[in-house]
């Protein structure tokens, strides 16, 4: 899924882009509790970062292509929670 939404080629509709922004944005809520989280060590916590910054990245990626299909920016509220 992170392939896809790293490429400028695809053409994603609005649906396709709304379920894998939501897939993103409850892997990114998953991966700051993570790293947030003191029972694991610092080590263990920072070998994550690369995957959280990937997931950040396509969530951004996500972001723009959203706003060229829907023509304004994702509403706050959707950047933060994703789409019910």
């Amino acid at each position: 899924m992170m392939e896809n939404a790293r490429s400028k080629k695809v053409d994603m509709k609005i649906d396709d882009l709304k379920v894998a922004y939501n897939v993103l944005i409850k892997r990114e809520h998953k991966a700051e509790k993570f790293l947030e989280d003191t029972k694991y060590t610092q080590e263990k916590r920072d070998s994550w970062v690369p995957a959280f910054n990937q997931i950040t990245e396509c969530l951004s990626l996500l972001m723009q292509k959203y706003k060229t299909i829907a023509g304004e920016e994702m509403p706050i509220d959707n950047v933060l929670n994703g789409f019910k």
